[in-house]
């Protein structure tokens, strides 16, 4: 009887470490497919975190790079450019998508295509330099999935 108490215990305190970590939310993300002769995939998400903070990295086995690009809108949203550091408001979504700040799988290993999924990593940083890293599965799909 011992033994259980302390492993629902345990499971009790891994619970609320797991709660106290889970910060930012990654939702409705999607990856659009690639041509068999491109290099690179877009992918698109809706972020929402509680605190502010940043996105300083991302990476997928499905690339070599995963950067942050951002549509420039002085040019009519016909030219890109990568960003360093995304920043997440507190309590404001922030959508990455086609025309404004979005993720782009970069040197991709082979095609992206329609009815598969990718994985990608996000790791966050605080204003306190606590880092969190989210894991997102992102269909693979020519619009936006339902």
């Amino acid at each position: 009887m011992k033994l259980l108490r302390k492993i629902a215990l345990l499971v009790l305190v891994e619970a609320c470490f797991v709660t106290a970590r889970a910060q930012v939310i990654a939702t409705e993300a999607w990856v659009r497919p690639s041509d068999p002769n491109e290099r690179s995939a877009p992918v698109y998400m809706r972020l929402l975190s509680p605190k502010d903070t940043k996105l300083i990295s991302a990476r997928s086995t499905s690339a070599e790079a995963v950067e942050v690009h951002e549509m420039d809108l002085d040019t009519g949203g016909k030219a890109m450019h990568s960003v360093v550091d995304l920043q997440l408001q507190a309590g404001k979504t922030l959508e990455l998508k086609s025309d404004g700040y979005h993720l782009m799988l970069t040197d991709i290993k082979k095609p992206i295509r329609a009815g598969f999924e990718v994985q990608i990593t996000l790791i966050f940083q605080n204003a306190d330099g606590a880092r969190e890293v989210v894991y997102v599965h992102a269909p693979v799909s020519s619009t936006k999935p339902k």
